[in-house]
């Protein structure tokens, strides 16, 4: 009987550019900036219930992008013992989507990027909220399986 063994690290890897953005934009504002410069449709969609997370799929170029915040709100209920009270303690914790980037406000992730990326920086820094923009090396992330949408 053959026995098959499947190595994870034989995986491929989906081939995407992935820039951080510093900003103090919100990130439905930062969406409609990058629609308005780079010829975009980003909507929002309810994907990830912590982090705000934009997505268009650009059916011409065979690209996907994906505009998500780095910092976001998790809320935590804690039930405390009946003797201490009878109520349910919430409390909320700051949870980021790449912590090795802390700093990051935003991350555009761009699947099958077919422009070059310091020209889609140069784009990006004409808006005058975007602080600053540079490209992440994604391969060298711990955290890069939170970059994974679906």
């Amino acid at each position: 009987m053959a026995v098959y063994k499947l190595d994870i690290n034989e995986c491929e890897d989906e081939a995407y550019d992935l820039l951080g953005i510093h900003t103090t934009l919100e990130c439905y504002h930062l969406a409609y900036f990058l629609n308005r410069e780079l010829n975009l449709r980003l909507k929002r969609i309810d994907f990830l219930p912590e982090f705000d997370l934009y997505e268009f799929n650009d059916l011409k170029n065979q690209t996907q992008w994906n505009l998500v915040a780095n910092k976001g709100v998790r809320e935590i209920t804690q039930s405390s013992s009946v003797q201490e009270s009878l109520f349910q303690l919430e409390s909320t914790e700051v949870v980021y989507l790449v912590p090795e980037y802390k700093k990051v406000d935003y991350l555009v992730k761009v699947s099958q990027n077919t422009l070059e990326v310091q020209k889609l920086i140069a784009k990006m820094k004409v808006i005058p909220q975007i602080i600053t923009t540079f490209a992440i090396d994604a391969s060298y992330l711990k955290s890069k399986h939170n970059l994974i949408f679906y």
